[in-house]
């Protein structure tokens, strides 16, 4: 429908929506190059038990896990908090008592969707780690769209 709108605005020499449509247009197509998504790598090893290593960004992490808020903050020279902003396999099921289903299934509820998968390993040192995204929610600045509004008779 875009074409068939576009070209009838061209006939009709409608240069505002031409402009406007061009410009959606060269918008949509960055968009296909780069979309902002929320992205967290879970890593799930079965040593003593099963353990959950989770990485990415601190604030993501506390929103999805809120129990985990206290001991993000407070755990300064941990192996996993090296950056003030993300953590790398932070041990999950250390402080909350979840295993890999439940875990993976609180993302799926909070809007993530597995994006890539692998495992691997011999014996006892196998894994298996899940990049899960979703879309950026945050809110993003949308232009201002103004319609030329005419009087009716």
């Amino acid at each position: 429908d875009f074409n068939l709108l576009y070209e009838e605005a061209k006939y009709y020499q409608l240069q505002p929506m031409i402009k406007e449509l061009e410009r959606w247009k060269q918008e949509k197509e960055q968009r296909k190059h780069f979309q902002p998504c929320d992205c967290l790598v879970v890593r799930v090893t079965p040593d003593l038990g099963e353990r959950i290593a989770l990485s990415g960004e601190k604030a993501l992490i506390e929103e999805i896990f809120p129990e985990t808020g206290d001991v993000m903050c407070n755990s300064v020279n941990a192996g996993w908090n090296q950056d003030p902003t993300h953590v790398i396999r932070f041990p999950l099921n250390g402080y909350c008592r979840l295993n890999s289903v439940q875990v993976l299934e609180r993302l799926f509820q909070k809007g993530f969707n597995v994006a890539a998968s692998c495992g691997g390993g011999v014996d006892s040192s196998q894994f298996s780690e899940y990049v899960l995204c979703r879309e950026d929610r945050r809110p993003q600045p949308t232009p201002t769209i103004r319609i030329k509004q005419e009087p009716l008779d």
